[in-house]
């Protein structure tokens, strides 16, 4: 079963609060530790491995295995898994989004991400679970699948009222 969450109304309050990470992120250096790192300059391609955590900015990836495909000293497509891969970004309204997925792929062109295996993304109170969630960041949108055995489900608190004045 393919879900699509785009601005549809009633749907939008699915699509807008999944605004991962600080717009200033991808202005940050990238910091990486791991256990072991196998870089190729010529292909352009870095394997990281063991206990792999990656910093920028607000967000943080935890992965066992992270690879990153760059082209003139750019980032291009990073791919990380884990068991599970966990991510961990503020927003720019302060808001704290966790992800668990096993596998997640960013391609920076296209400001996408894609995670598959038991994803589960947190945004304080509200919880969005599915097989596969593919994100993209400019639009605030994405497109969720619950897989060959399962559904997509959402778990959405309600909106905290303004006090009154």
């Amino acid at each position: 079963m393919m879900v699509c969450v785009g601005f549809l109304a009633g749907a939008a309050v699915l699509a807008v609060p999944y605004a991962y990470a600080l717009k200033d992120d991808p202005n940050q250096p990238i910091n990486i530790r791991a256990r072991s790192v196998e870089a190729n300059e010529k292909t352009g391609v870095s394997v990281y491995k063991g206990n792999v955590v990656m910093t920028q900015g607000s967000l943080t990836i935890e992965a066992d295995r992270l690879e990153v495909i760059a082209r003139n000293r750019q980032m291009e497509l990073v791919r990380a898994t884990g068991n599970p891969l966990r991510m961990h970004a503020r927003t720019d309204a302060g808001e704290d989004v966790r992800v668990r997925a096993t596998r997640a792929e960013y391609q920076s062109k296209a400001r996408k991400i894609d995670f598959f295996g038991n994803v589960e993304l947190r945004r304080d109170g509200d919880v969005f679970t599915g097989e596969v969630v593919h994100y993209w960041l400019d639009d605030e949108t994405f497109t969720a699948e619950g897989g060959d055995s399962g559904q997509v489900s959402a778990t959405l608190q309600p909106a905290k009222k303004e006090p009154a004045r």
